[in-house]
């Protein structure tokens, strides 16, 4: 896999980030949606996330909720 020369608007604003909202490097950051927060958690749930109800961050966008979790890599 090669690195590309021009860094992508998504590279740009990773980058930006303050340290206190990045995502440690021994996490992933797994995402779960769903029509309801109810419905995103059992999204989780089904993906093995021990506790559902602990999410790192959530959004409810057009009426869809989305919750992230951070997980050890």
């Amino acid at each position: 896999m090669s690195t590309s020369i021009v860094l992508s608007l998504v590279d740009e604003q990773i980058a930006e980030l303050p340290d206190h909202m990045a995502v440690p490097a021994d996490r992933v950051l797994m995402v779960f949606k769903g029509r309801t927060m109810w419905e995103a958690m059992q999204a989780a749930e089904r993906a093995h996330i021990s506790n559902p109800e602990a999410w790192s961050r959530r959004a409810c966008l057009c009426g869809e909720w989305t919750l992230a979790y951070e997980v050890r890599a």
